[in-house]
């Protein structure tokens, strides 16, 4: 493993955590639905797409951080 490789590690696993945080979200507004509390549901979700927004900009990160590693262009 080189040590750009290694350099991702951790940014990886801040997404991974920040992923299940957000699935777990996902899985509370499930619930409140399914109770027919509709509003918690929603009131729940609404942090989800700020952090999926967070999540997703981060992934694009990481795979251009790959690209220039090896020379490629992101």
């Amino acid at each position: 493993m080189s040590k750009h490789e290694t350099n991702l590690t951790p940014m990886i696993a801040n997404l991974a955590d920040g992923l299940t945080t957000a699935s777990e979200s996902a899985w509370q507004a499930f619930d409140a639905a399914k109770a027919g509390r509709s509003n918690e549901a929603i009131g729940t979700l609404l942090p989800v797409m700020d952090q999926l927004e967070t999540h997703a900009a981060l992934c694009k990160t990481i795979l251009a951080l790959h690209r220039i590693g090896k020379g490629g262009t992101p």
